[in-house]
C-alpha cells in the first residue's frame, strides 16, 4: 500500500530538490475526510515556481514548489501556512518562514483606502436593489453578492480573509450572530429579507 508521506517526500525532495516541505490545509489541522487533498508547499533554493498535481492513493497531491526568493516578501497567500506541519526541514528554513508568517498575521492586513472602503460600502446596497428585479441577471448578482460577502465582512473589520472554510469556522466560534445571518442568506430558499440582513451584517463593521 502506498505511503502518502513517503510519496510526497519522493516528489518534492528527490524530484524537485526541496529542502523544506510543509503540509497545510485540512490534513495538517486534523480535519481531513476521506479523499481530502494533500496540500503541500515545497521550498528549494532556486528554480521556477511549479505546481504538481497527481493522485496519491484515493486522494490528490496538490503541491506548490517555490524558490526561497518567492518568500522575500510575504502576502496573504502565506496565511495558509499558519497551521502547517513540517514534513522536511534540512536547513532550518521552515521554522524561520513559519515565524515570519505568524508575525505577518499578527500585524493584520493593510487598511482599506478611504475611497476603496466607500466603494465597497456602496456596492452591496446597489447589488441588493438589482437582485430584487428577479430576472436572470438578478440571480447572477445574487450569487455574486453571496460570494463576496464573507471576504468583505473580514476586510471591513481589518482582518485577513482566510478562505470560506476557516472564515466561516471563525464566525461560528467568535461571532455566532453573524454566522447565523450568513447561514440563513446562504440557504437555497433565502429571501430578499435574508439578503438584506446579510448586507446589514457585512456593513456594520
Amino acid at each position: 500500500m502506498l505511503d502518502p508521506l513517503a510519496e510526497i517526500r519522493r516528489v518534492l525532495v528527490d524530484r524537485y530538490g526541496c529542502h523544506t516541505v510543509l503540509l497545510y490545509g485540512s490534513r495538517a489541522r486534523g480535519e481531513a475526510v476521506p479523499g481530502s487533498d494533500w496540500d503541500v508547499l515545497g521550498v528549494r533554493q532556486n528554480g521556477e515556481t511549479v505546481r504538481e498535481v497527481r493522485e496519491i492513493g484515493d486522494a490528490w497531491l496538490d503541491a506548490f514548489i517555490h524558490s526561497e526568493s518567492h518568500f522575500d516578501k510575504l502576502d496573504e497567500g502565506c496565511l495558509r501556512l499558519l497551521d502547517a506541519k513540517v514534513l522536511e526541514d534540512t536547513r532550518g528554513y521552515a521554522a524561520r518562514l513559519l515565524a515570519r508568517v505568524t508575525e505577518f498575521e499578527r500585524q493584520g492586513p493593510k487598511p482599506l483606502a478611504a475611497d476603496e472602503e466607500a466603494t465597497l460600502r456602496a456596492w452591496f446596497p446597489k447589488m441588493l436593489q438589482r437582485i430584487a428585479r428577479g430576472d436572470v441577471e438578478a440571480r447572477y448578482r445574487r450569487a455574486w453578492l453571496l460570494v463576496d460577502a464573507l471576504e468583505a465582512w473580514f476586510r471591513l473589520r481589518k482582518r485577513f480573509y482566510r478562505g470560506p472554510k476557516q472564515s466561516l469556522a471563525f464566525l461560528e466560534k467568535h461571532d455566532p450572530d453573524a454566522y447565523a445571518v450568513f447561514d440563513r442568506a446562504l440557504s437555497p430558499d433565502a429571501t430578499q429579507e435574508d439578503l438584506a440582513a446579510l448586507v446589514d451584517c457585512v456593513l456594520s463593521g
